[in-house]
């Protein structure tokens, strides 16, 4: 049987400031976007996302949730799922 693969997401870098909750940035492939749910926090708009943590050398480390300004999520499509 054939190992079916996931669909190749980019890796994209969050700043410690435009994420929560951890330290340092947050590279990570953004599997999906929740756009029906903002969250107000710090006087900001925020969604959360899930995807897949990756080292800076490219190893997975696991999947992961975050919560990350909408500013930072410009860029992304607003139906990408997994």
């Amino acid at each position: 049987m054939e190992k079916q693969s996931r669909p190749s997401y980019p890796v994209r870098t969050f700043p410690e400031t435009d994420y929560r909750f951890g330290a340092g940035p947050l590279r990570m492939t953004v599997e999906f976007i929740d756009w029906s749910n903002p969250i107000e926090y710090d006087g900001e708009i925020w969604h959360e996302i899930v995807g897949v943590e990756q080292t800076t050398d490219g190893r997975e480390i696991g999947r992961r949730r975050a919560l990350v300004k909408v500013s930072q999520l410009a860029s992304l499509p607003r139906n990408r799922r997994a």
